[in-house]
C-alpha cells in the first residue's frame, strides 16, 4: 500500500482555526474594555455622589465625574430626599457588536450641617 503525503496538513488546520482564534481574541479584548470602562464610570458616579453629599452643587459633581471618567460620559445629578443621586452613562465600541451602553449610579446621604 502506498502512503499519501500529509505535507501541508498542519497549514490547512491553522488556516481553518485562525478566524476562530481572531474572534476569541476580539471577544477577550472587548470584555476587558467593557470591564475597565464600567469600573471607571462607577468610580466617577461614587465620587460625584460624595460631592453632592458634602453640599457641592451639581456642576462641581459633574466636573468630578468627568475628571475621573473622561469627557465622553453623560452625567445626571439630583437630590432624592436626603440623598444625592448620580447616574453616569458611557458607551464602548466593540469591533463585532458595535456600541455597548454602560450605566452606573450611586447615592450618598447628605451631611447634616
Amino acid at each position: 500500500m502506498a502512503r499519501q503525503s500529509e505535507t501541508g496538513s498542519s497549514t490547512a488546520e491553522v488556516a481553518v482555526l485562525l478566524p476562530a482564534v481572531a474572534i476569541l481574541l476580539a471577544v477577550v479584548a472587548g470584555a476587558g474594555a467593557v470591564g475597565g470602562e464600567q469600573v471607571r464610570i462607577q468610580q466617577a458616579a461614587s465620587a460625584a455622589a460624595r460631592e453632592l453629599a458634602r453640599g457641592s452643587d451639581s456642576g462641581t459633581a459633574t466636573g468630578t465625574a468627568h475628571r475621573i471618567a473622561g469627557g465622553q460620559i453623560s452625567v445626571s445629578c439630583g437630590q432624592a430626599g436626603e440623598y444625592g443621586h448620580v447616574v453616569v452613562r458611557s458607551g464602548v465600541h466593540l469591533p463585532l457588536l458595535g456600541e455597548v451602553e454602560l450605566r452606573a449610579e450611586a447615592s450618598a446621604r447628605t451631611e447634616q450641617q
